[in-house]
């Protein structure tokens, strides 16, 4: 087993790798990869090797500035074979001693594994620490979609089905595209809302690097809901491997009575069925008992859909004490 950096020619490997292992996801793909370099993210791609087949790896992500390096962020990483506890072992211990030159080269005190899995990390992980901050909300509520439309109804909430056949009922339209101009739209209805609920939004060039990085992958639709003419909601889906994630949303304030939301959510969910998807992610819930947290006012709605409450086991951090001393000296010194 040997590791080293990946290359273009990886790329259908490393995608066929990513897709195939249900505790990863989209960030870690080759194409969100690249979006992540048009933001100005450093980006590198390390492949661990078994008789010249990629089992396993991960990609990095970290920004420079003027006071160094960031930590060492994996997104939905490291890939590995989870359920092989002793291959998993060996695969982690390589990205470990790569991840500790790379913290040698750039001064990362840090790294950052955020792996798609429920409850505790496995102990072959080691010592980790748990993160001050999740990069992929958890918890997070997950809908089985890979039945019958009547199944997928039967598992949502009373008030969540008469809610999608109200939208049908009031003729909603539901559509999407992946052209520039659905940014122009999107972003018009994501800047009503996160003023509206007094959030902190992404600047419109965001979306326009992530639907330029991701429409060639099919990994992106931009959905739009419409009645009588009028814009109602947009949300931007990213479809890979088995899983739909809802990404970003919003909506106007306008002709609430029409239930657009679940006719737009009702939709996503049946074309992510379509391409091969079994589970649609909702990206985030409020924690239980913490009625103040910023998703607590979406919650509600998303429960509608039935589904899985799943609890992943969040950020861990993997210090590096020579990164951290070094950093510890030069504070002293610039004190002084």
């Amino acid at each position: 087993m040997h590791l080293r950096y990946l290359t273009d020619n990886d790329k259908p490997q490393w995608e066929d790798l990513v897709r195939s292992t249900p505790e990863s996801g989209f960030m870690q793909s080759w194409a969100w990869s690249s979006f992540k370099e048009l933001e100005g993210q450093t980006v590198l791609r390390l492949g661990v090797f078994s008789d010249d087949v990629l089992c396993a790896g991960t990609i990095v992500y970290y920004v420079l500035s003027s006071v160094g390096a960031s930590a060492l962020e994996m997104p939905y990483g490291p890939v590995l074979p989870w359920g092989k506890a002793e291959v998993a072992s060996q695969a982690m211990d390589l990205i470990y001693k790569e991840l500790e030159k790379i913290s040698a080269e750039t001064g990362a005190p840090l790294a950052r594994i955020e792996p798609f899995i429920e409850g505790v990390l496995p102990s072959f992980m080691g010592k980790v620490i748990r993160a001050p901050l999740d990069l992929i909300p958890t918890p997070t509520l997950i809908i089985p979609i890979d039945k019958e439309d009547n199944d997928i109804l039967a598992q949502m909430t009373a008030k969540g089905r008469y809610n999608i056949k109200l939208a049908q009922k009031k003729s909603v339209e539901v559509y999407y595209a992946i052209d520039e101009d659905a940014i122009e739209d999107f972003y018009y209805l994501f800047e009503l809302t996160y003023h509206r609920h007094n959030f902190a939004g992404e600047p419109r060039s965001y979306f326009e690097s992530m639907l330029r990085a991701l429409k060639n992958d099919n990994m992106i639709r931009v959905y739009f809901s419409r009645y009588k003419g009028m814009l109602m909601g947009a949300a931007i889906a990213i479809f890979y491997g088995k899983r739909a994630t809802f990404l970003y949303g919003g909506s106007t304030s306008f002709f609430s009575s029409v239930m657009a939301a679940y006719g737009l959510h009702w939709q996503m969910m049946k074309d992510a069925r379509a391409v091969g998807c079994c589970e649609y992610d909702f990206f985030g819930i409020a924690p239980d008992g913490k009625p103040d947290h910023p998703y607590s006012r979406f919650s509600q709605f998303k429960f509608r859909f039935g589904g899985k409450k799943f609890v992943a086991s969040g950020a861990h951090d993997m210090y590096f004490y020579s990164q951290l001393a070094k950093m510890w000296i030069k504070s002293i010194e610039t004190a002084k």
